[in-house]
């Protein structure tokens, strides 16, 4: 399934756009190549950059082509554009840095390779940020953004970005960013940066401060955190324990991962069932369930659920929904597993 989405995509990307080594057209257009190789195309060509990030289940990004399609971007022939899937391994990083997991953001780059503006959404008011962006009118450069970090009203979060991607794009040349990253550590602490500075710890052999920083990286254990972040919590594990060893932990499987509901009659309960597996080698302790809307209801009185490996648990749940038409809700499963968050997605159409 994953393939045939990227398939289409890739199908409709060749609809919409004429990719520039085929053809002498004004729009420059590629996709999932290296922010470095982008900015040292851009730095040669004196254009600007556009990074479209995206996650491949969005319907957002085919109203965001649509939109690109017409011609809403202006002065576009002296811009670079580079659609980004987020969605591949090796492009998380980019909302592991941005701290944001919209489903569409757009980064505008000068042409020297500085973070302008970090604009979301396929709206007509995010094209026209993006087109004053482009134009120099900085004055809507965060529309939409709204990281998982905080820092002081008087802290410049586009200047901090800036900061940390020059810390990561120099540790990925081999270079030793002790200094950059702790001058972004003092202005603020989220796991992008906090990771960096273990990766040079470790590099230079620093081990202790480097199992302590990672230490401090599982405390990260909120849902938005774990969204964004799991694969980075999985190598700080890692660096706590260089004998650390996934196949020891617990493992948590549900059945049915998405449920439908078909000719559900408005305020009528309908009855669900869950099953949690636990197909590691350790004990699962599901933390925490976030129903995600007030019409599921967890009909079992339990608060915390212990799950011997090889051994399973039903849950009740209960869908009830006070308006009609269809209805998307996402229920997710915390706990210390090595996949410690679960979705199950529940699909009702309620008459």
């Amino acid at each position: 399934m994953f393939r045939l989405k990227l398939i289409i995509l890739f199908l409709c990307l060749m609809v919409l756009f004429t990719i520039p080594a085929c053809n002498k057209v004004s729009n420059e257009i590629y996709q999932n190549v290296a922010i470095e190789e982008i900015i040292n195309l851009a730095q040669e060509k004196r254009k600007s950059i556009c990074l479209i990030l995206f996650n491949d289940s969005s319907t957002i990004f085919s109203s965001y082509l649509n939109n690109m399609d017409k011609g809403i971007l202006t002065n576009s022939d002296r811009v670079i554009f580079n659609i980004i899937n987020v969605a591949l391994p090796e492009n998380k990083w980019y909302t592991q840095w941005l701290g944001a997991d919209n489903h569409v953001i757009t980064c505008v780059f000068s042409s020297s390779g500085v973070l302008l503006a970090t604009i979301t959404g396929a709206s007509t008011y995010s094209f026209e940020c993006i087109n004053k962006s482009l134009n120099g009118d900085l004055s809507c450069n965060q529309f939409g953004f709204t990281p998982l970090f905080n820092m002081s009203e008087n802290a410049n979060k586009i200047d901090i970005l800036n900061k940390i991607l020059f810390c990561k794009l120099q540790y990925d040349k081999g270079m030793d960013i002790e200094s950059d990253i702790n001058n972004t550590l003092d202005i603020v602490q989220y796991p992008y940066n906090i990771y960096l500075k273990s990766l040079n710890l470790q590099k230079y052999k620093n081990e202790k401060e480097a199992i302590y920083l990672a230490k401090q990286l599982l405390t990260f254990d909120d849902i938005p955190y774990l969204r964004i972040y799991s694969d980075i919590f999985e190598n700080a594990k890692y660096i706590v324990d260089n004998q650390y060893n996934p196949d020891n932990e617990a493992k948590l499987f549900i059945k049915p991962k998405e449920i439908i509901l078909n000719n559900c009659i408005i305020n009528q309960p309908e009855m669900l069932k869950i099953e949690l597996f636990n197909k590691g080698n350790s004990l699962l302790n599901i933390k925490n369930i976030d129903l995600g809307c007030n019409c599921v209801r967890l009909i079992d009185t339990q608060t915390s659920f212990i799950i011997n490996p090889n051994d399973s648990i039903t849950l009740h749940l209960e869908f009830k929904s006070d308006k009609k038409g269809k209805i998307e809700r996402e229920i997710l499963f915390v706990s210390n597993a090595i996949n410690s968050l679960e979705p199950v997605k529940i699909k009702a159409f309620v008459e």
